[in-house]
């Protein structure tokens, strides 16, 4: 059985053959050319891991040509003809052949014989198996023939610039474009048994364009810095070149305060100016970056120190080059970080201000004794939905009290937000048609761009949804359906917080008050074939008075607020009833009619009040409220005072 395998092996062989060719061969004008080729013995390779055999080939002939049995490998160079076998993947010995042509000569016929592989024995080869070098781009890829009597095979590369595919016994390798310094790897093919391998080395030449001044462009590891208490924080900052320059490269990063205000003014941010003292750049700000590369790194180091809670602040960080090859173009000059000492209450507090009759400035007053403010939120109660009859649309309207505290946004909310407090507008119904729950899909995406742009224009954090004195009886029209329902209120909340989302640069919200249609029931929105559960779009809730909200589906207990107290109806919390809310998951406590002038209907509101922020600081923060100094003034009807006078 073996004798007959090996004749049908020979047979084969003999008749399978490749050919490679510089031009046709042609003789001399009818003479018979010479062809000499040495050695031209039989050449004998074992199973595998054979070094190339050289022949040198002689001959009068224009050109010359060479045959090989398949699994015999032959390259040219000059007059001269490497030859080599593939990795004989059978126990038996095989024949094959090398024939050099030229012009009219005798063909030169030279044997070649490869031992089989010992019984037992992983062989492996990799045809081509010289190095692979690729020029700087626009290569095209280079195919291995990889043979082996393992059951498989792996291989790894430099995976960063080379591609790498297989299929079957073939690999083809190629190198992705090159805008930097010239790079070099290799090639690894491992059998899956045995412990044979194949190296090849491969390169690629530089991308370098001489002249051509590189840009500098830069990402962090994380712009945002959240500090806890007094804390250190790292920052790496990553500076690339769009392709290496021949000589080294320095940057130079600088504080540049200016840019805080310029920044807030081309982006309608509010940030503050990290303090500069702060800030400790490596190496004195100074970024090499080494002749032939491309990237280089910068560690920055930020302290908390005196930072104040919950506001946010710019690490303002200009890059300019001190070097002719490279530029810096204005779209990455700053590379900016944004810190902020966050809070570490585990249940906050969202106060709704009676306008008409409250500065909302007071919740300035109300601090904590480690510098964090009591308030967390504010909402501004409130605009309203409204109907008009003249111009047929539903609009936000503002009654004089919140509309002058919108005009004089910058003197009299903005102050809350830069302390961190974000700042709500109320909007409930005022008995006509126009109503929360009852709009159509159009008038809930006209009504959300109106109260998106309030938002951006007035520099305002979201929007607080309550439902309440609408009449919904009405026929239905392109703005009304006619009815209300949970599904038109979840409908215009989902909306809100997408207009808020494309007007706004910064965190906005959609709260919810649980009354009328708005409450925990409310249902998915489906939105181009595409279902939003209502956690996506509404941020945090809370209950009538009295109650604990429940979450919406998608929400979570920590977005909810666990009680809602009517100060002004002298509605009180205990130390211990604060904290169970707290440890039950709840994350907000809702406080409605503060008013630290003292009047209403509680005998003093300021005394009833700050007693109740005391339990509540108490039970769930183990921190008192300090004793407000000042309280803000509201003179009037549309007249609040930005000054605040003395607690009497």
């Amino acid at each position: 059985m073996k004798l007959f395998s090996k004749l049908i092996l020979v047979a084969a062989s003999l008749m399978a053959f490749g050919a490679c060719s510089d031009s046709d061969s042609v003789d001399n004008g009818g003479n018979n050319n010479n062809l000499a080729v040495t050695p031209s013995k039989e050449i004998k390779f074992q199973a595998d891991g054979n070094s190339d055999v050289k022949l040198t080939v002689k001959t009068d002939a224009k050109s010359w040509t060479y045959e090989t049995t398949e699994w015999v490998i032959a390259s040219k160079e000059g007059n001269t003809l490497s030859v080599n076998a593939e990795a004989n993947t059978s126990e038996a010995e095989r024949t094959g052949y090398v024939t050099v042509k030229a012009g009219d000569a005798t063909p030169v016929k030279i044997k070649v014989s490869q031992a089989g592989a010992v019984a037992g024995e992983i062989t492996l080869s990799v045809t081509p198996s010289d190095a692979i070098a690729f020029e700087a781009t626009g290569n095209k890829a280079v195919e291995l023939t990889v043979k082996t009597n393992a059951k498989g095979w792996t291989y790894t590369y430099p995976d960063a610039w080379v591609t790498v595919s297989k299929e079957g016994d073939k690999l083809s390798v190629n190198a992705k474009d090159n805008t930097a310094a010239a790079r070099e790897g290799e090639i690894v093919i491992k059998t899956s048994e045995g412990d044979k391998q194949v190296k090849i080395a491969v390169s690629q030449k530089s991308g370098v364009v001489v002249g051509n001044k590189a840009k500098v462009t830069f990402a962090y590891d994380n712009k945002v810095v959240n500090f806890k208490d007094n804390a250190t924080a790292e920052r790496v900052l990553t500076f690339t070149l769009d392709h290496a320059v021949e000589a080294e490269a320095k940057l130079k990063v600088t504080f540049d305060a200016l840019h805080v205000a310029e920044s807030n003014i081309d982006n309608n941010t509010n940030y503050e100016t990290f303090p500069e003292s702060q800030v400790k750049m490596e190496n004195d700000g100074v970024v090499t970056i080494a002749a032939g590369q491309t990237t280089a790194t910068m560690k920055v180091t930020l302290t908390s120190g005196s930072l104040q809670h919950l506001v946010t602040y710019m690490v303002p960080l200009m890059v300019e080059s001190q070097s002719a090859a490279v530029t810096v173009d204005a779209a990455h000059k700053y590379a900016d970080l944004l810190a902020s000492k966050v809070s570490d209450k585990k249940i906050r507090n969202i106060c709704y201000f009676e306008v008409n009759d409250v500065n909302p400035l007071n919740a300035l007053e109300y601090v904590l004794e480690d510098g964090q403010p009591f308030f967390d939120a504010v909402v501004l109660f409130a605009g309203n939905i409204n109907w008009n009859g003249s111009s047929e649309r539903v609009y936000m309207k503002a009654n004089p009290n919140v509309q002058a505290l919108l005009d004089d946004s910058e003197s009299l909310l903005q102050p809350l937000r830069k302390k961190g407090i974000k700042v709500l507008l109320g909007i409930l119904g005022n008995h006509d048609a126009a109503g929360l729950a009852g709009l159509t899909d159009y008038g809930c995406q006209e009504f959300a761009k109106e109260l998106a742009q309030y938002c951006a224009d007035y520099q305002l954090d979201g929007v607080a949804f309550d439902d309440e004195y609408s009449k919904y009886q009405y026929a239905p029209t392109k703005w009304f359906i006619g009815n209300a329902s949970e599904q038109a209120a979840a409908r215009l909340c989902y909306e809100t917080k997408k207009a808020m989302r494309q007007e706004c640069t910064w965190e906005t919200w959609v709260h919810l008050y649980y009354l009328g249609y708005i409450r925990s029931s409310m249902p998915s929105v489906n939105v181009d074939g595409k279902t939003y559960q209502p956690g996506e779009f509404i941020d945090n809730v809370c209950a009538d008075y009295g109650r604990s909200a429940q979450p919406v589906a998608g929400m979570s207990l920590d977005r909810c607020a666990g009680a809602s107290i009517q100060l002004n109806l002298s509605h009180s919390i205990s130390s211990a009833d604060a904290k169970g809310y707290m440890d039950k998951g709840y994350g907000w406590i809702m406080w409605f009619a503060f008013n630290p002038a003292g009047s209403g209907n509680t005998g003093s509101n300021l005394q009833h009040s700050l007693e109740q922020f005391r339990n509540v600081a108490s039970g769930c923060y183990n921190k008192n409220v300090l004793d407000p100094k000042y309280v803000y003034a509201k003179k009037g009807e549309g007249l609040y005072d930005a000054t605040p006078q003395p607690v009497q």
